[in-house]
């Protein structure tokens, strides 16, 4: 199954943190290679694995960004459950980084992002309920190693405002990738 939506915001990225001291790790569905799996502690077992996550963001040998499509319609399940899992995990462990134990940088800033061209804009209210979602998680941080939190709705892949405004949080919640970028 092709993931539009994950294809363009990888794509998105890999331009936005080119040329920086961050990395951009992506998933399949997001054109990588490999799963990007979370773990409860400092240790690689199938019983603290707690997610599989799109894409993330390491820096300086820590993650320091989690970043989740969501292409399959919104339920209030979808946000909350994979953000209670980033929670609650501490550490990215793969081999394509030596099985090293990467960390939970200070700040970690969590994206979710979903599809709204799945939504039925007529009869919905998804919209409001995922803005109320996100304002809600937004007043419990810091939680976890999670200290920053955005929800996007954008209208498929093909939605360059919500992409660019997608880019646009980021440069604001990760500062030391603005400066890199205005150094470059």
């Amino acid at each position: 199954m092709l993931h539009k939506l994950h294809l363009a915001v990888a794509n998105t990225l890999d331009h936005l943190f080119e040329g920086t001291s961050h990395e951009l790790l992506k998933e399949p569905a997001c054109g990588g290679e490999q799963q990007l799996p979370l773990y409860i502690g400092a240790f690689q077992s199938l019983a603290n694995r707690i997610c599989c996550v799109d894409l993330l963001v390491l820096q300086r040998g820590k993650v320091r960004a989690i970043i989740e499509i969501e292409e399959s319609g919104f339920l209030p399940t979808k946000p909350c459950g994979k953000f209670l899992q980033a929670v609650l995990a501490t550490h990215f462990i793969h081999e394509s980084h030596g099985n090293t134990v990467i960390p939970y940088a200070e700040k970690v800033l969590f994206v979710q992002i979903f599809d709204g061209s799945t939504f039925n804009k007529d009869k919905t209210q998804k919209k409001v309920q995922a803005e109320l979602i996100e304002k809600e998680i937004q007043k419990k941080l810091p939680l976890g190693g999670i200290t920053d939190y955005r929800l996007f709705v954008i209208d498929g892949p093909d939605d360059q405002k919500g992409l660019t405004t997608l880019c646009q949080a980021i440069n604001l919640l990760m500062p030391d990738l603005a400066k890199q970028k205005r150094i470059a």
